[in-house]
C-alpha cells in the first residue's frame, strides 16, 4: 500500500491527514458540533492539534472557517 502512495508522490500517512481534514472542514459547515467535537470524532490529538492542522491546511482556524462560512 505504500508503494501505490509513494508511487503517486504523496504519503498514505499524508493522504489520510487530508481526508480527514476534508471531512471535519465539511463537518464544521454542516454541524452544529464544537470544534472540540469534530477534533475528537476526526481523532485529532486534542482540539489545539486540530486547529494548527486546519490553518496550516486552509490558512484559517477552524473557529474562523466556520464564521466566515456561516
Amino acid at each position: 500500500m505504500q508503494r501505490a502512495f509513494a508511487a503517486g508522490g504523496e504519503s498514505m500517512s499524508a493522504y489520510i491527514r487530508e481526508r480527514r481534514l476534508e471531512l471535519a472542514r465539511q463537518a464544521l459547515l454542516a454541524s452544529r458540533l464544537s470544534v472540540s467535537e469534530i477534533a475528537a470524532y476526526w481523532q485529532f490529538a486534542d482540539g489545539s492539534h486540530f486547529s494548527r492542522a486546519f490553518k496550516q491546511r486552509y490558512g484559517l482556524t477552524p473557529t474562523e472557517y466556520a464564521r466566515h462560512n456561516a
